[in-house]
């Protein structure tokens, strides 16, 4: 990430679980909003992606003597047939905004277009590209089928991840493409909406995919329930971070018609059910946050906001345990703000963020080797505490 924001030259290793930890405004939120908005590209496409977050001016960094002209932001990893660690595949989508002469008023105007880079390696023993520059689409590979496409006169804010222009069908790159763009569009960045979450939801396919603010909890959860043993060690979780539910019911409510589910809770000592409208916050964000670590069927990578928040510190270490387990089936990208949840994590899920004077962001703020030496040297203190005593940076 280049640029993006607070971003101005960032590259983060994932592993299959990652957690950000620093002081607010650092940059941990800038880099789950970057991931987000490749995936708004997916959906969307550029420019309503860029206007949803302000336009330009409002992503490009503010620091320094001079404006941004460019916004650059990439990923890295396998998602073609022959690629690997070694040899990965790579995507980037840069946007330039070029000032141009001015107009008879003196008012200054601007463009703005993009540039797009695949690199691929969807044949054995070989790397292909399919590039859009400004205008235009061009393909670098070795496969002779591949050499009759392209160049292709495009619009300078068409972009290939969106499906702004038709790919051929068959060829390997096209394929990878649409790999790349299928994992990008199902990046999920989690940061529950309490109040939404509370309320009934209507029984459909989108049950099976908890969305992004949980709005769809009641439906997600009956879909659970239905499949079966998922559910069984959610009730379980619940039951031992919160101990005074007993049981959790998904019911047709009868303010509403037959076809919306919502939860209600079963509490000890109190008669009847608790609905959950009038559960408490932390109770409700708890549920959202197990139930997330429970789902069968999870996106390429969950980034999750503030992943200690309004929860107890008892049932942190809980939750650091399931999410190191939900970590075997994807990847998990989290930001906290607690030592106690810190003192859950090695050294190699452990990313300390930090901001410079000038604004930029340094992410991270230390290498997994260095933290794992003052560990060490601590006599493996927990890495929480060791972090809230300012040994290993992302400290105010």
């Amino acid at each position: 990430m280049r640029n993006f924001r607070t971003l101005t030259d960032t590259k983060l290793p994932l592993g299959p679980l990652t957690v950000m930890v620093g002081p607010n405004a650092a940059g941990k939120s800038n880099v789950l909003q970057a991931l987000d908005f490749l995936g708004d590209v997916t959906r969307k496409g550029i420019e309503p992606s860029l206007e949803e977050l302000g336009g330009f001016n409002s992503l490009a960094f503010r620091g320094g003597r001079k404006p941004v002209s460019k916004i650059t932001i990439g990923v890295e990893g396998v998602w073609s047939d022959f690629a690997s660690e070694e040899t990965p595949d790579r995507y980037e989508l840069s946007v330039s905004r070029r000032r141009l002469a001015p107009t008879e008023g003196g008012r200054a105007q601007y463009t703005t277009y993009r540039k797009e880079l695949f690199s691929q390696h969807p044949v054995e023993g070989a790397e292909t590209s399919v590039e859009l520059t400004s205008g235009s689409l061009t393909v670098d590979s070795p496969v002779e089928a591949e050499k009759a496409w392209g160049p292709v006169e495009v619009r300078p804010m068409a972009s290939a991840l969106h499906r702004d222009l038709e790919l051929p069908v068959g060829l390997p790159s096209a394929h990878a493409m649409e790999n790349i763009r299928g994992y990008l569009s199902r990046i999920r960045v989690f940061d529950p909406d309490v109040r939404e979450a509370r309320k009934p939801w209507g029984i459909s396919e989108s049950g099976r995919y908890l969305e992004s603010d949980a709005s769809n909890l009641a439906d997600f959860l009956r879909q659970l329930q239905q499949d079966g043993d998922a559910w069984e060690f959610l009730l379980e979780d619940v039951r031992k971070v919160v101990p005074q539910i007993r049981d959790i019911h998904l019911v047709n409510p009868p303010d509403f018609v037959s076809h919306r589910t919502a939860v209600e809770l079963e509490e000890e000592g109190l008669r009847g059910r608790t609905r959950l409208t009038e559960a408490s916050w932390g109770t409700v964000r708890i549920l959202c946050m197990l139930a997330i670590f429970h789902d069968p069927n999870p996106p390429l990578l969950t980034c999750i906001e503030e992943i200690d928040h309004g929860i107890h510190p008892h049932a942190l270490s809980l939750m650091a345990e399931r999410l190191r387990e939900a970590s075997e089936r994807s990847q998990y990208l989290v930001t906290t703000h607690s030592p106690v949840f810190v003192n859950e994590l090695e050294p190699e899920e452990f990313v300390p963020c930090m901001r410079r004077p000038n604004g930029a962001s340094v992410i991270p703020a230390r290498k997994p080797a260095d933290t794992r030496r003052v560990v060490e040297a601590a006599e493996y203190e927990p890495l929480g505490n060791i972090w809230f005593s300012g040994s290993v940076g992302g400290t105010l």
